[in-house]
């Protein structure tokens, strides 16, 4: 017969718990036994706050993803868009060493119990002056609720901005010999090399001048 705390949900059993019950189902379920010692699962619809965000970044990216494993690319989006990385107390160097450490040997993915355990070696060092029990729900707290920030949306450009780009004073280069002082376009010669049918030398500046010397 299993122990006490297989009574239990989820979130409130020890770690060496978990694996059995969360390979069954991704939802949170508790199980009850009989009294001749076999189990019936009660599913129950609710999925936590933490577990939605799990699904939500570790389908990013990815339309034939399932939400039950995330890959190493993923799991450090979570822990930078949602603050758990801050860059300082923990490091990318730190997210990737996590990963491997809890993830199964030669997996490529952690599924959510995994993540779980992930957060307890990262919340630590997140959360240093905290208790170990305060700094995990710190961290939760930062992941709860969150969704994968989107990067590279085109964003609405600001009026300042316009106004640099269109300043002619401040072009450089090939992009300067497009305008004449005023500002004012010059058109095709601004583009353009216009051939010289004169009939002088290029750069020759006496053009024109032989009649009147002559």
């Amino acid at each position: 017969m299993r122990s006490q705390w297989m009574t239990q949900p989820i979130s409130q059993r020890p770690w060496y718990c978990w694996s059995r019950v969360a390979d069954l189902l991704p939802e949170d379920r508790e199980l009850s036994l009989t009294e001749q010692g076999q189990e019936h699962l009660l599913i129950q619809p609710r999925m936590s706050e933490l577990e939605k965000a799990f699904r939500k970044f570790a389908t990013y990216g990815d339309t034939a993803a399932t939400g039950n494993d995330m890959t190493c690319k993923n799991f450090s989006k979570l822990c930078k868009d949602c603050g758990v990385m801050d860059g300082k107390a923990v490091t990318s160097t730190d997210v990737d060493i996590v990963f491997n450490k809890v993830k199964t040997k030669g997996a490529r993915t952690i599924n959510f119990v995994e993540f779980q355990q992930s957060m307890k070696e990262l919340c630590g060092k997140r959360f240093k002056s905290k208790s170990p029990e305060e700094a995990l729900q710190a961290v939760y707290a930062l992941i709860e609720g969150k969704d994968p920030a989107n990067v590279g949306v085109t964003k609405a450009t600001t009026v300042g901005g316009v106004e640099r780009l269109t300043d002619t004073s401040k072009y450089t280069g090939s992009h300067k010999e497009r305008f004449d002082e005023s500002g004012k376009g010059k058109g095709l010669a601004g583009r353009e090399e216009l051939t010289d049918s004169s009939g002088y030398v290029g750069a020759y500046k006496g053009s024109g001048s032989y009649d009147k010397t002559h």
